[in-house]
């Protein structure tokens, strides 16, 4: 497929379209199923099928990665699926299970700190907690790999001088600041630090990079900024829109 475009389509279809052994990296974050109100995506599937649905497109991840082959995968560490009558979830455990029975190499995770956080709303007594819910509202990066970890291709060095290497080590600590997204261009919003964080920390220039969940365009845009060849997956042709618009100011 030819390369830096979003391309509206599935994404399952979009990565088998994908020549095997291709993809330098995949930075993602997927739908949570979690009722977010997107425009074309049914965010309230019945769990199994979620699930089946996840191990469909990283099984076609797995395919187009090359040996080298990397993802970072945004997702939060639990969901609550009581809507579904199927309790509470243990969300970046789920995923890893599946990718694990994939094929996917555990290459570690990224603890994400969100400036200016979002706290849930208390629910029980606190006089008698007989029954609390403790409830962790922050997000991870699963950073794993297909065949082996080191790259097969050297590149020029991109961390330089006294502040690279500070900028290195604070990546390397595996604790991300981000600032949330704020601006409300589509129900898909993601954080324009993590994709620059993972480029920075997991690839080189002209390495092409795929993101199945192309939303408003963000990781996108990383790359453009970051000298990254770049394919996208969106199911919503407004959204593959609003993408495209945000691509153009730059």
């Amino acid at each position: 497929m030819e390369p830096n475009k979003i391309y509206n389509l599935n994404c399952i279809e979009g990565l088998s379209l994908l020549d095997e052994n291709s993809v330098d990296l995949v930075i993602t974050s997927p739908p949570y199923n979690v009722q977010v109100p997107y425009d074309t995506w049914l965010d309230n599937l019945p769990v199994e099928e979620y699930f089946s649905f996840t191990n469909s497109w990283l099984t076609g991840v797995y395919r187009a990665l090359r040996p080298d082959g990397r993802i970072a995968l945004n997702i939060p560490y639990e969901a609550n699926y009581n809507y579904l009558k199927w309790g509470r979830c243990f969300l970046s455990a789920e995923y890893w299970t599946i990718m694990s029975r994939i094929g996917f190499h555990f290459a570690g995770i990224v603890d994400l700190k969100e400036e200016h956080p979002q706290h849930h709303s208390p629910r029980g007594s606190w006089m008698s907690p007989s029954a609390p819910y403790i409830y962790n509202p922050k997000e991870c990066v699963i950073i794993a790999y297909k065949d082996h970890w080191r790259k097969d291709k050297q590149s020029d060095k991109y961390f330089v001088g006294e502040e690279g290497r500070k900028e290195y080590l604070s990546l390397l600590y595996g604790q991300w600041p981000y600032r949330a997204e704020t601006k409300k261009r589509t129900q898909a919003n993601f954080s324009l630090d993590i994709p620059m964080s993972a480029l920075k920390m997991l690839s080189w220039e002209d390495d092409l990079i795929v993101d199945p969940f192309m939303g408003s365009g963000t990781t996108a845009l990383a790359c453009k900024m970051m000298k990254r060849n770049y394919i996208g997956y969106e199911i919503s042709p407004e959204y593959c829109k609003i993408a495209e618009a945000r691509l153009d100011t730059i």
